[in-house]
């Protein structure tokens, strides 16, 4: 069976459409994205968990000690990433530092995602990131 482009459903245009979202803009103050700092020293530590249905359209690592990482990321309860590598000081998973907006890159979810990360001995990493809910 053939794919069908949500364009050439009637009415539908392919994007998603916006659920409410009263702090936005304010909650990503002057920087086009929201940014937390972690810990993720010698386990697994949650970067970044949803839940419910949202666009995401920035995930990015910085203040980074190059050295070992494992990454993990969970849509929807299946596991789409889990890599281990040796990183550099900035990682770009998702859009880029300097192009924040909904593109191609984008991606959706439609119950839960969980970003997990471990590094070897960095005690401090901050992700950067941009996510919008939708219907």
């Amino acid at each position: 069976m053939a794919d069908i482009p949500l364009t050439s459903v009637a009415g539908a245009s392919g994007l998603p459409r916006l659920a409410p979202d009263l702090t936005f803009p304010s909650r990503i103050a002057n920087a086009p994205y929201e940014e937390v700092n972690i810990n993720p020293v010698g386990s697994l530590t949650t970067a970044l968990s949803l839940t419910g249905r949202y666009a995401i359209h920035l995930l990015y690592f910085t203040n980074l000690t190059a050295e070992t990482v494992t990454v993990k990321l969970t849509v929807d309860g299946e596991v789409k990433w889990n890599d281990t590598f040796t990183s550099g000081t900035v990682m770009n998973l998702l859009g880029t530092s300097s192009t924040v907006s909904a593109s191609s890159d984008s991606i959706e979810c439609n119950s839960s995602l969980l970003l997990e990360i471990q590094t070897a001995t960095d005690t401090s990493v901050n992700l950067r990131f941009l996510t919008r809910p939708i219907l």
